[in-house]
């Protein structure tokens, strides 16, 4: 009887030492997935402020182009075509306020009902 139980305590160790084993490396995977996951997560917060920091300073420089600073060629090109960009969206936005039977404010971009006087959204005169 001492053998089996011997046998069974050494099994039971052998077990125990396999568990510590797995629970150490399933450790070991959880901390590095942890850490790849904060890193990554830093990795998109540097890339949206970089985003905005370059759409702040697109917005600067277009800003001093209307205003009639003088740009290298294809910074002047780039800003032509924000002009008809811009052009294109009051075109489809005052298409889609002829559908909702609506008006469209020249301030803000906001659709507000045709009997308004002022915009509901930023209280500029309507046309």
């Amino acid at each position: 009887m001492e053998k089996f139980l011997d046998k069974v305590k050494n099994t039971f160790d052998k077990a125990t030492d396999e568990a510590g084993k797995y629970s150490k490396i399933a450790i070991e995977k959880t901390s590095s997935i942890v850490n790849r996951t904060k890193l990554q997560f830093a990795v998109n917060e540097a890339e949206n402020k970089l985003f905005s920091i370059m759409a702040e300073l697109g917005e600067f420089v277009y800003n001093e182009y209307n205003e009639g600073a003088e740009f290298p060629a294809e910074i002047s090109s780039k800003c032509n075509d924000i002009d008809a960009l811009k052009e294109e969206i009051t075109s489809l936005k005052k298409q889609i306020a002829d559908t909702k039977d609506a008006i469209l404010c020249e301030s803000c971009g906001s659709f507000n009902d045709k009997s308004n006087v002022f915009c509901s959204t930023c209280g500029a005169k309507l046309s």
